[in-house]
Parts: C-alpha cells; structure tokens; sequence
C-alpha cells in the first residue's frame, strides 16, 4: 500500500471511507475480491476498484489502482493486500508470513558481508530489520556450484538464513516475483547492501 485518502462517498455505510491506492504487483484486482491485509490479518472484500483517473472498474491489471474496501480496517503506507483462501476449505494462499527465510544474496557492498550483523531489509514499501543468521555458501559464478565460505565480497553470490525482526509475507522468489525478492540496505551508511531472491 502506497497512499491513503479520504473516500467521496464517506457518508456510505455500506463500505470503508478510505481509498487505498498502491501498486499491483501481480494478478487482477476486481470488485467482489476476497483479500486478506498484512500484517493485520483481517480478511476484507473489495467494493470498488478504481484506476489513476478515479474511474470506477470492474477488475484492473494496471500497475496502479485504487480500491475501496467493504468496512475499515487498520492499514497504512507499507502494508499488502493480498490474495486469501476463497474459503476455508480451500487451499491456503501461495504466501506464508515467516520471520525467517532461506535467500539467495547478490552482495552489492564494498564492505563483505558480515553474517550476524543487522540490516534494514525493504519487501515491496515495508521496511524491517534483518539479520544475517547464517552464511550456507558462496555460489562459483561461473558454475553455480556452492564452495565453502565465511563471508561474501562485492559482486559475489551466496546462500544465507535471514531473520527479521516482524514477521513478512514472503514467497518463493520462483513462484513470486513480488513477495520473493528483498533488498538489503546498510543501516549506518544507507547503502543498498545486496538483492536477496527467497529460496
């Protein structure tokens, strides 16, 4: 979620008073929609979906929509809409929210990777801390194939365990190109650290 404002129509009951305007990241949107709200857990309907212009639609596949859900919930600048279970019979949604996740790392950084050491971690507008927990290995960048190692220098490929601080609606980044991938960025300088794709 990019962007909150107020509803036209705040006076209907029938519906939440807010427009929520973010980026769509895969997929369709469209009216009738069951969604559920990260991290809040609430499952929610969709009402209205809009486009740039706030003209209302049936379904969206642009980039950017608006949508206007069935009653108010708590949801702010960083948080997801994202797909639910039609049912609870149905089988569960493709993402999980986890506070750990196994990662491929494209470390960026002229200073190495320090496994221990925290980072903010940024997954689509949300921003968390995150901890290296552990280094597997470093990737062979010419074979792929995993050498032993303790750290990772600019350029170079490797498999790690990460740890945040709140839990994050993580896919992997085969299944999901938006909930798998996450950037790095060094808390003391506000350097972008390294791309991570979740295993």
């Amino acid at each position: 979620m990019q962007w909150v404002d107020p509803f036209a129509h705040s006076a209907a009951t029938d519906r939440g008073r807010r427009v929520l305007w973010g980026r769509l990241a895969e997929g369709v949107v469209r009216v009738g929609q069951r969604l559920a709200v990260f991290p809040g857990g609430e499952p929610v309907h969709v009402v209205e979906v809009l486009s740039p212009t706030r003209e209302p639609l049936a379904q969206s596949r642009s980039t950017t929509a608006g949508v206007v859900l069935d009653r108010e919930v708590d949801i702010s600048r960083g948080d997801w809409l994202l797909a639910a279970a039609p049912s609870a019979e149905a089988a569960p949604p493709a993402w999980a929210p986890v506070h750990e996740c196994r990662a491929t790392l494209a470390w960026m950084d002229t200073e190495p990777l320090q496994p221990g050491r925290s980072y903010w971690a940024l997954h689509g507008h949300r921003w968390v801390k995150a901890r290296v927990r552990q280094l597997h290995h470093r990737l062979d960048i010419r074979s792929l194939q995993p050498e032993a190692a303790d750290t990772l220098a600019a350029n170079a490929l490797g498999e790690v365990t990460l740890q945040f601080q709140q839990p994050l609606p993580l896919a992997p980044y085969a299944q999901s190109r938006s909930l798998g991938a996450l950037i790095l960025v060094d808390t003391a300088r506000h350097s972008t650290a390294a791309a991570a794709l979740v295993c």
